[in-house]
């Protein structure tokens, strides 16, 4: 060993040390570089996620709006139904323009729409053939025999049938 090689051992080892910890912050870089490659990815398919989620979100809403108008367009349909079975139930055969309900028709007629979903007087009113005067005295003669029940007062008058 020389006299040179003694001298500058300090710094070849310095030199020596310092090119292993650069490495090593290479390895570092690199392994930070892989990591946010790797969460960049994870962002592009969060923000995938979140589009997906937000369009999820419309297609509950439409589905929501939808169901309403069904709902709307079901009630509708029950109401067209009620009157159709009234008219059916109502009309007499035309085989005689004098024959008339029985009393125990009338009741079971107005009993049916109530059961059908007709609470009210006035939704009564216009499904049933007959006046109002007999419908009242119907609806009070079903209510003593305790197949109906009446709930509310006055103007906000509804009969549901007594089984609910």
């Amino acid at each position: 060993m020389g006299i040179r090689s003694w001298l500058l051992k300090p710094y070849l080892e310095a030199l020596e040390t310092q090119t292993k910890e650069l490495s090593n912050l290479k390895a570092e870089v690199e392994d930070l570089k892989e990591r946010l490659r790797s969460l960049e990815d994870l962002r592009r398919k969060v923000e995938v996620m979140e589009e997906r989620l937000r369009a999820f979100d419309n297609l509950i809403e439409q589905e929501k709006d939808n169901r309403i108008w069904l709902r709307s367009l079901m009630k509708e349909l029950e109401e067209v139904k009620l009157e159709l079975e009234a008219i059916k139930l109502g009309s007499a055969p035309e085989q005689s323009l004098e024959m008339k309900f029985s009393e125990e028709d009338e009741k079971q007629l107005v009993l049916a729409l109530i059961r059908k979903g007709a609470h009210s007087p006035s939704e009564l009113k216009r499904l049933v053939p007959f006046g109002v005067g007999k419908l009242y005295r119907i609806l009070k003669e079903l209510e003593k025999e305790g197949l109906i029940r009446n709930v509310g007062k006055k103007r906000n008058r509804k009969y549901i049938p007594a089984e609910t």
